[in-house]
């Protein structure tokens, strides 16, 4: 088994060699874990002989970033502004008012309730 470097926060798993169709790859794999959201990721990187060790660990690096970004940009969350709450709460507001004319049919009957 060939030793990689790795990038901090993924692990080299080890490598496969499936063959299709008489042509033989190599299959890198490497663990990425996000020690902020606790996600963790399978990552298999193909090479088919022609790609340095060099360019493997290069790939390895920027799937490393791309899969912290899209982690950290999916799980945290900003706190809404001011102006923000404000909006939210005409919205609410609004959809309360909607909700209350909705609830009474035109013969005063209840008409949907939640």
């Amino acid at each position: 088994m060939v030793e990689l470097w790795t990038p901090k926060g993924s692990t080299y798993v080890g490598e496969t060699q499936p063959s299709y169709s008489g042509v033989s790859i190599k299959i890198y794999e490497f663990q990425f874990h996000d020690p902020v959201t606790d996600r963790r990721q399978l990552v298999r990187i193909p090479d088919d002989g022609e790609m340095s060790m060099a360019h493997v660990e290069d790939m390895a690096a920027q799937a490393l970033e791309g899969f912290i970004k899209e982690c950290r940009g999916l799980d945290i969350k900003k706190k809404p502004t001011p102006e923000q709450k404000k909006e939210i709460g005409k919205a609410v507001e609004e959809f309360r008012k909607y909700r209350a004319k909705r609830d009474e049919s035109t013969s005063n009957r209840l008409y949907w309730s939640m």
